[in-house]
Formats: structure tokens, sequence, C-alpha cells
């Protein structure tokens, strides 16, 4: 595992790195959080490897604008408005999924969507591409944001991770959105507030 930085260059190595369906470690505005390439199947059983998880339970995808959304995701007008009203933020969606897409990008139905508010993550975003991202840490165990730490435990599971102290923060809420608004996880951004907005679409 090499150590990166927020530069633009090293930004880049961790685009190359992902593009070749390796996994990479970087911070969210929440936790630290590892991702890989959303299409390639290797990669996602490499992810599932490193977290210790049967694959029964899909990962988050991160898209770097709202305007992909649509992508992956089958809205009506009301949803398509909400989603626009509270991304980018600390917010998880559960929606209705496209057909089409590998099957383990969503269960039931429904693909979890997040864009994230975070400079760092976006800019990697856009080199990159849509990814799969949970948080740095084996199941059921807290999120990790030691370097130290970091390294002893995923060493040879990572290529590389982008390394910048961050603050501990709660995760993201997360909200599914069928035919009515139900909280999944409450989390930084208070999920009052959210259904509040959601009422006056």
């Amino acid at each position: 595992m090499i150590v990166l930085n927020k530069s633009r260059s090293d930004l880049l190595k961790a685009s190359r790195f992902l593009k070749q369906g390796k996994l990479v470690a970087f911070p969210t505005e929440t936790v630290f959080g590892v991702g890989c390439q959303f299409n390639s199947f290797k990669a996602y059983k490499a992810l599932n490897r490193l977290k210790r998880r049967i694959p029964d339970k899909p990962y988050t995808l991160m898209l770097g604008s709202v305007n992909e959304v649509k992508k992956f995701t089958k809205l009506d007008k009301r949803a398509l408005e909400f989603v626009k009203k509270v991304f980018p933020g600390s917010v998880t969606l559960l929606l209705p999924v496209k057909k089409g897409l590998p099957k383990y990008l969503s269960k039931d139905g429904i693909i979890g969507i997040r864009v994230p508010n975070y400079p760092l993550d976006l800019e990697l975003l856009k080199l990159s591409g849509p990814l799969l991202v949970p948080s740095l840490n084996r199941s059921d165990e807290p999120p990790m944001n030691n370097l130290k730490a970091i390294k002893k435990e995923f060493d040879q599971e990572l290529s590389a991770i982008i390394y910048t102290k961050i603050k501990k923060d709660k995760p993201s809420t997360i909200l599914l959105i069928s035919d009515k608004i139900k909280v999944v996880r409450e989390g930084k951004i208070p999920s009052k507030s959210l259904i509040e907005v959601y009422r006056k679409l």
C-alpha cells in the first residue's frame, strides 16, 4: 500500500489504481472509505474479502454529480426533485434501481446512492468514475482513521490510501425512497429536516 496526498497528481495515481480494479482508501466528509470500480466484479469480490462481508448486502454507489443519479435509478418527478435538493451532502438514498445493471449493485430492486459534499471525493470521482464505497473497516468493527493502524490492518489489501487528517463525524443519514419516505439510519443530517424537504415537494 502506498500513501498518497490530495494533490492532482496523486489523485490521478489513485484513479489509475481504481480503473485497474484495485482498492483505494480515501477520506470522506464523515469517515475514511474504501473504494472500487462499480462495474468490476473482480474488484467487488476483493472489497468483500477486505470487509469480510458476505455478498448479500450491496455497497453504496458514490457518484460525482447529481446528473449521474438517473443513469442508475428509476425516479419519479418528486423523487428526482428531492435528489436535486439533498445532493451533494451527507445523505445516502435507497432508490429503485434501473434495469440492466450488475446484480451485485442492488438488492430487492433497491440501490444505495450517495453524492458526497467533499471536494477531494468529487475530484477523485471525476477521474475514476462511479465507485462502490463502504467505510474502511472490517464488518461489525468501527471505522478506522489512524494511518498506522490502517497500514497494519490493510497493507496487503489496499493498493493506496489518500491520507489526510479528518474530523471524526457522524455517518451519512440513510433514507429509503419508494412510494413513501422511510428513515433507515439517523446520521449527520437530521432526518426530520430531510423529510420536511420531501413533504414540501
